[in-house]
């Protein structure tokens, strides 16, 4: 999940001494992923006639799934081993692949998988002071609000041996503990010994936490509640009793995440004025990328009805 503390688990693991990494390669999301749904990708060469002809070839050939994918483990397996320059370990962190994990779980037996859980709200907060200039603009990430969450809980359930599940705020508050836990399923025995150490400046790439690399040299439970204070008008008080609703809530509160004692207790200020320039910025986005194409408001209802959150046609 994007800004779920990824890379922070990302330094950690590079100051083990046998891991290594480069930002966030994302490079499978190209090449996995072939049912186009929901995975809508942009291209000059029209997608949507990429995905006819596979689906042709599906068709015609009953082993070309399997071709692709055995092509895909071996293409990758090169490639990382070439990045890990002899390190034992090559990490690919992308938040994104939790769109493929299942698949990708498939197509690498061999790996080791790590699902990173961080409180969907603190996460929905990090995107709004770090992608949006602080406003509250939810629709933007409602494919990993919803799809993603829904996709790493489903393969945590189909394959609980395959995954290492670490929560955010366990690794911030005892990172030795959770360190020791993930080195056991790893091996790497002394990884517990990176808590105390200071935490590498980047993650050898351009794409990553812009902020956490910057204000942090070391492990800090500094942000594990501070998201709380960013619930704080009528509009984002709205969209959180909305999203925090159903099964999804009830997945939520078993892995001990539930809405902020001051929403529970009512004590949300109104924040008319922030509320109303949150509830601007959010449609001024909307009507920039998504209403303006022709025909787009029609294949928003027809698609919201179809996923149950928003996608955004180029």
């Amino acid at each position: 999940m994007p800004r779920a503390g990824s890379t922070l688990l990302q330094r950690l693991l590079m100051g083990s001494g046998v891991c290594k990494t480069v930002g966030e390669p994302s490079f499978l999301l190209r090449l996995l992923g072939l049912g186009g749904d929901p995975i809508l990708r942009a291209s000059t060469y029209s997608e949507a006639l990429v995905e006819t002809a596979i689906d042709d070839m599906r068709k015609a050939w009953g082993g070309f799934d399997a071709c692709w994918k055995k092509g895909v483990h071996d293409m990758a397996v090169s490639i990382y081993n070439g990045l890990a320059g002899g390190f034992p370990y090559f990490l690919d962190k992308t938040p994104r692949y939790s769109l493929i994990a299942d698949e990708l779980i498939e197509v690498f037996p061999e790996a080791k998988f790590i699902i990173l859980w961080r409180h969907p709200l603190a996460v929905m907060n990090s995107m709004s002071t770090t992608f949006r200039e602080g406003y509250w603009e939810p629709a933007s990430f409602d494919l990993d609000l919803y799809h993603g969450i829904d996709q790493l809980r489903k393969v945590c359930a189909k394959y609980p041996d395959r995954v290492h599940q670490v929560k955010y705020e366990d690794l911030a508050a005892n990172p030795q503990e959770e360190l020791a836990r993930l080195g056991s399923y790893l091996g790497i025995t002394t990884l517990a010994e990176v808590a105390d150490k200071e935490l590498a400046k980047g993650n050898e790439g351009k794409l990553g936490d812009p902020t956490g690399v910057k204000k942090y040299s070391k492990v800090s439970a500094a942000s594990i509640s501070e998201w709380e204070g960013g619930i704080r008008n009528w509009y984002r008080k709205a969209w959180v009793e909305k999203y925090f609703t159903g099964e999804r809530a009830e997945f939520f509160r078993s892995m001990g995440y539930d809405l902020p004692q001051r929403m529970k207790d009512g004590k949300v200020p109104l924040g008319l004025l922030d509320g109303i320039r949150d509830w601007l910025y959010a449609n001024r986005i909307m009507n920039r990328r998504i209403l303006r194409p022709l025909g787009a408001k029609r294949r928003i209802r027809k698609q919201a009805d179809k996923r149950g959150y928003h996608v955004i046609f180029r």
